[in-house]
């Protein structure tokens, strides 16, 4: 439960972030992109310091935690380097929030095939939903749009957060539904075997009394 509760938060944050950031492209994008590109900076760099805080806190060679280092050190490598090549980094920042529309739908389609996996009739729409953002995710990073582009950005950040949301959360009820029938049919059956071993047990008590 705890897992999923933080599954839940992790979805809401990247949501927000994702939202936050398309408002801010379409509300006043030639001013904020400065900040946007410090606040990549920022978020990389904490996220790096996050990832070496886990990483000291976990046993040595664990396997779930085994490049947790080397990712952070990564993480917080970009961070400074997006800091010192401000100016640089500006001007591919069309290309990097392109990359997280695009991102963002290949989870959604990863999401939508569990969905069928699961046989959740829904599956197609958040298939459609999905393939939406990575066309156009792909088409903003090949830039095939030319005009406007701040606007178009932000408008796909946007789609792609409130998306997000959506998607995970229902997948996150079907698992539900899924692991509660389950442990529906694990009950029954260990109730069945309880009721055949007292059954067996009361039938040897007879055939002992009879001997």
């Amino acid at each position: 439960m705890k897992v999923v509760k933080k599954m839940k938060l992790d979805i809401i944050f990247v949501s927000a972030v994702l939202v936050g950031l398309g408002v801010m492209m379409l509300l006043k994008p030639d001013t904020l992109k400065s900040a946007i590109g410090y606040v990549l900076a920022g978020v990389a760099v904490a996220a790096g310091l996050c990832f070496v805080i886990d990483y000291i806190r976990k046993p040595p060679l664990q396997d779930s935690g085994r490049y947790v280092l080397a990712i952070a050190m990564t993480a917080v490598f970009l961070g400074v380097s997006m800091f010192v090549k401000h100016k640089i980094i500006i001007g591919y920042l069309p290309t990097v929030l392109s990359f997280l529309i695009l991102l963002s739908g290949t989870v959604k389609f990863q999401n939508s095939w569990d969905m069928k996996r699961l046989a959740h009739g829904t599956w197609g729409v958040h298939a459609v939903i999905a393939a939406v953002g990575i066309a156009f995710g792909f088409v903003l990073m090949m830039g095939w749009i030319t005009g406007n582009i701040s606007t178009w950005i932000g408008v796909g950040l946007i789609y792609s957060g409130f998306t997000d949301l959506v998607s995970a959360f229902v997948l996150a009820r079907i698992r539900k539904v899924i692991n509660k029938r389950k442990d529906e049919v694990d009950m029954t059956d260990v109730a069945y075997a309880a009721e055949t071993a007292e059954t067996a047990g009361a039938s040897y008590s007879e055939e002992a009394d009879g001997e």
